[in-house]
């Protein structure tokens, strides 16, 4: 059996009994943080515009009233889910992959009637069957992650619940990866909002490719090598697809986010906040400061982020930033922290380079190291080889709550997020997830 036959197997026989209470639990942790993250992101200024744009349709568009056909709420909600860079990711699969599923996932159960196990069904064995494509798949160095291969999982997801057969659903699978978009990685560097759009066009393809497959639109049978191993990747290691699916759980080995940027950033913060000792420090002793860490980590080296999203993708900055201001939060982005010129003259000062030995460590490890070297002549070093939030890592159990009542509180008030909370954890027993719909209305 091919590798897509497997999944499609795999997707239309799982149902919620069938895998462990601990992922289910993970699951339900991966589905609030993921929507605080959204609704956090709502009520950005791009985010507004966009909702504003959308056509009628049966399918809410979150923290609005609006409603909207399922593929262009899946496109608003999933821009939104990315644009604070405080979503989950995966480190083996270098993706962000429940941002890239779970707005498709809710679209198109809200717009079929699923219950909650069907829903969450649905969103599990679409993160392991992104988990696993993007494990198998390194990138080339010009493509950013955002918009590949993790639609494979937003396919499956959507044809799970639209009813496909296996086989169906293992076309859509492959006519997914067909329709995967070229994601690049200048855009986040400069800052450029098509960078957070590729997250919510691959939702939005996503079913479009379930939708197609149960139409009896044909893919191509290599779609997986062949996209990700040849045109946007540079390698495909097929036996990472499936040899474990069903036993192995990826969603378990997910990160969470406290620091509102790219995750390959919190290596060298955790390294500088431990190389100050917590403390901040004024620019004027600080002679330069050296970052160490991996590849594909480098690429966030420009000094000079043009504005405060291009600024989470850059590691001086980020270092900068946490040594004079003490805070990697959503505040460090602000347009006034940004433009900061003591932060921006200490940026210029930092200079980012590979450790081939962290880079072997990739991705079971993702280290740093920040060597900070006063004008007195003394130097801070420390090293930071797991950041907090992974499996390996985890934060405490106070740490993810507080992170959701923060962001969501961005658009819902406190009886708001506290119903939220309640449908999220109800959803394994729900008969349909209109309540939990709802609560995210505005």
């Amino acid at each position: 059996m091919t590798s897509a036959g497997a999944f499609g197997g795999f997707v239309h026989g799982l149902t919620l009994a069938d895998i462990p209470q601990t992922v289910v639990d993970h699951a339900l942790i991966t589905v609030r943080d993921s929507l605080g993250a959204l609704l956090g992101g709502t009520n950005l200024p791009e985010i507004r515009k966009m909702q504003a744009l959308a056509p009628v349709g049966p399918v809410t568009v979150i923290a609005t009233g609006r409603r909207s056909t399922a593929e262009y709420a899946a496109t608003v909600n999933g821009t939104a889910g990315v644009s604070l860079e405080m979503d989950e990711g995966h480190p083996l699969t270098i993706n962000h992959p429940a941002a890239h599923i779970l707005p498709a996932t809710l679209a198109v159960a809200e717009e079929i009637g699923a219950s909650g196990a069907e829903t969450l069904t649905a969103f599990i064995a679409g993160y392991e069957v992104a988990a696993r494509v993007g494990r198998a798949t390194r990138l080339r160095d010009a493509v950013h992650p955002f918009g590949t291969h993790a639609i494979t999982g937003a396919g499956a997801a959507a044809a799970k619940l639209l009813g496909l057969s296996a086989q169906d659903i293992s076309v859509a699978i492959l006519m997914a990866a067909g329709m995967t978009l070229a994601s690049s990685q200048t855009a986040a560097n400069a800052g450029a909002h098509v960078r957070n759009v590729v997250s919510g066009l691959t939702n939005a393809n996503g079913i479009l490719a379930a939708r197609l497959a149960g139409a009896g639109l044909t893919a191509e049978p290599d779609a997986l090598e062949v996209v990700y191993g040849k045109i946007l990747g540079e390698r495909f290691d097929a036996s990472q697809l499936t040899e474990t699916l069903g036993r192995e759980w990826l969603i378990l080995r997910n990160y969470f986010k406290v620091h509102a940027c790219s995750r390959w950033n919190h290596a060298p913060i955790e390294a500088a906040c431990a190389a100050t000792g917590g403390k901040t420090l004024a620019v004027d002793d600080i002679d330069h400061i050296v970052v160490w860490t991996y590849d594909p980590a480098i690429r966030l080296h420009w000094q000079s982020p043009a504005n405060g999203f291009a600024a989470k993708h850059s590691i001086p900055y980020n270092v900068a930033v946490r040594v004079l201001h003490g805070t990697n939060g959503i505040e460090a982005y602000e347009d006034s922290t940004v433009h900061d010129p003591d932060v921006r003259a200490l940026a210029l000062r930092t200079t980012v380079k590979e450790d081939p030995a962290y880079t072997a460590q990739v991705p079971e490890v993702r280290p740093a190291r920040v060597e900070i070297i006063l004008k007195s002549g003394q130097r801070l070093t420390a090293a930071c080889d797991r950041p907090p939030g992974g499996h390996d890592n985890p934060f405490a159990p106070d740490v993810l709550p507080a992170k959701f009542r923060a962001l969501a509180g961005r658009v819902l008030d406190a009886g708001q997020i506290e119903a939220l909370d309640r449908e999220i954890n109800a959803l394994p027993r729900a008969h349909s997830i209109e309540n939990l719909i709802a609560c995210l209305r505005t």
